[in-house]
């Protein structure tokens, strides 16, 4: 019979990277005193029967969607610190009834990383079966390069929170919920998102990636 105050042995545990953005202070530097909040907004429901990304354009209903979510945004107690937003056409159409509802001078960053595509092969495979590893190629490193872009604890001179809006795609937020929590990333297909759903991740000034919310959507 085990002591009852005998600890759990974390020692075959999967380990965590409290440097996993390379921004971690070293003993004696100043510490970030600031939470950087990341709002993932999924697109509104498209055309997704049409072949090129130019015909793939909200639907009605998408565009019904997207004023809902652009009205939430506006009615959050914040500012947003910059509005990021992928090159496709469904994304930018979404982004454009976004900033109706935001302030003329909010900062916009068109950032085509941010594409849909396949991130890594998701286990259990989907329908479809195995990826090509060619597909992988094209897609892993410019959506990881976007990540990397976007998620980092906050910089030593922030003083207050940031709050900072990102349109794009399903399968890119997906994959960065994963990555934030530092889970395996194949995992990602098993995260369901609708269309203009909301998903939330806080990165505390110690860098610990908390997830406040996946694909909501109680507002529509």
């Amino acid at each position: 019979v085990k002591p009852k105050n005998v600890l759990v042995d974390i020692s075959k545990l999967q380990k965590y990277d409290g440097d996993w953005d390379g921004r971690r202070p070293k003993e004696g530097e100043p510490k970030p005193k600031a939470s950087r909040y990341i709002y993932l907004v999924r697109h509104g429901h498209y055309h997704d029967d049409k072949k090129t990304d130019e015909e793939r354009v909200l639907t009605s209903t998408g565009r019904q969607q997207a004023r809902v979510v652009a009205q939430r945004l506006a009615d959050m107690p914040w500012s947003a610190h910059r509005v990021i937003v992928s090159d496709m056409a469904r994304a930018k159409e979404t982004y454009d009834t976004v900033m109706k509802s935001m302030p003329e001078d909010t900062p916009t960053v068109v950032m085509p990383n941010l594409r849909e595509g396949r991130p890594c092969q998701p286990i259990p495979p989907s329908r479809s079966g195995v990826y090509k590893q060619a597909a992988i190629d094209k897609d892993h490193a410019r959506i990881d390069q976007a990540y990397h872009d976007i998620f980092h604890r906050a910089d030593v001179q922030q003083e207050k929170d940031t709050h900072e809006v990102v349109v794009c795609h399903a399968n890119v937020i997906r994959y960065y919920v994963c990555k934030a929590l530092q889970v395996p990333t194949e995992a990602w297909l098993r995260i369901a998102l609708p269309h203009c759903s909301i998903t939330l991740i806080e990165i505390k000034p110690s860098g610990l990636a908390v997830i406040r919310g996946v694909g909501d959507t109680h507002y529509l």
